[in-house]
């Protein structure tokens, strides 16, 4: 998963420096008052923020929730009194971290929240013979691990989080490459060929269908009912 974080404190730069230890991609800021540009520019499954920059940027939770009902808001507070958290959330925040806790714990929390967004209780997507563990970020093919590099498990990540549904390239290279240089994309093929090719164990139960000129759908065996557009 790709979160967007606004790195203005060193509890923040220390969780960045963790998030990224555990492969989660990051869009990166120092300057909270640019979130809604990059918003505009990048699909983000999570946004963290210092709840104290809030009212020192102009950012506000009820225009960020109003533009972005669906995207999960983190806030990093030190000290904060119960009153305030419950007004922090009261504005639209999903969650308050404590910026004395573990980076680790933040991790965690993180994660459960993203990944319900995405409508999972658990870490574990399951296709058939597919799994895929969001937690250490692999696949398994009949109980079998598929190796993958990392952006070949992104690739993986972010389709099977949306099966059925039609993918553009645009939003995967996004996803992938964020805001840095995307590769040429006949290089992108290749990656979406190479993934093919580990999944072909699956003898067709799961398969990533090419829609000429639009993008790319995740098929299951055991999905039923009509492919979404």
């Amino acid at each position: 998963m790709r979160y967007l974080i606004a790195e203005t404190s060193w509890s923040l730069i220390a969780l960045a420096k963790e998030l990224t230890n555990t492969g989660v991609l990051l869009t990166r800021t120092d300057r909270p008052e640019d979130i809604p540009h990059y918003l505009r520019m990048t699909e983000a499954d999570l946004l963290i923020l210092d709840a104290e920059e809030l009212a020192l940027t102009g950012l506000s939770l009820p225009h960020l929730r109003r533009s972005h009902p669906d995207l999960p808001i983190a806030l990093m507070a030190r000290d904060a009194s119960h009153g305030q958290i419950v007004r922090w959330l009261e504005a639209g925040a999903d969650t308050v971290l404590d910026a004395s806790a573990p980076p680790e714990e933040a991790v965690m929390i993180l994660s459960a929240i993203a990944r319900r967004a995405h409508g999972l209780a658990q870490p574990m997507l399951s296709y058939g013979p597919l799994a895929v563990d969001l937690l250490r970020r692999k696949a398994y093919l009949q109980d079998c691990p598929v190796k993958l590099s990392p952006k070949l498990y992104e690739l993986l990540e972010y389709i099977a989080l949306r099966p059925r549904r039609l993918v553009s390239r645009a939003a995967l290279l996004g996803h992938i490459y964020g805001l840095e240089d995307e590769p040429d994309p006949r290089v992108f093929d290749v990656y979406v060929c190479n993934l093919r090719a580990c999944l072909e164990a699956s003898d067709g139960a799961v398969d990533i269908e090419t829609v000429r000129g639009s993008g790319y759908r995740f098929t299951a065996a055991c999905l039923d009912g009509a492919i979404a557009a």
